[in-house]
């Protein structure tokens, strides 16, 4: 399994600390609960789309400041970007409504992703 970060593509700020890789057999889809464990990721197919997705968590995002952009009944259940990285590009959406498993999904166009080969090591991985 790779632990990697995950930086903003058009500034390079970190968006996250050390995630570590999750099989996708091991992400839940269940309503109202985690579908995956804090501090890793995962790539999953959904809808012949692959998705990157995270737990829900702080990581190094703000949220975006339009907050119709996080509408649902219980949390949020926008599929629109609602998780900005700290210099206000738009990265990922939060999922958190009731009826959805929760998690973070950042858009593969818009982060890179550095596998930690050593302390000071890292390589760009193309998903």
């Amino acid at each position: 399994m790779r632990t990697i970060r995950i930086y903003c593509k058009n500034c390079n700020s970190k968006l996250t600390d050390n995630l570590i890789e999750v099989e996708e057999k091991n992400v839940r889809d269940e309503e109202n609960v985690d579908a995956i464990s804090k501090n890793s990721f995962a790539l999953i197919n959904f809808n012949a789309k692959k998705q990157f997705i995270v737990a829900l968590d702080g990581y190094h995002l703000v949220n975006h400041p339009d907050t119709n952009r996080f509408h649902g009944c219980c949390g949020s259940s926008t599929f629109e970007f609602n998780k900005l990285c700290n210099n206000g590009h738009e990265v990922a959406k939060e999922i958190s409504d009731c009826w959805l498993p929760h998690y973070i999904e950042f858009d593969l166009d818009k982060i890179i992703a550095k596998e930690i080969i050593s302390d000071h090591e890292f390589k760009i991985i193309n998903f």
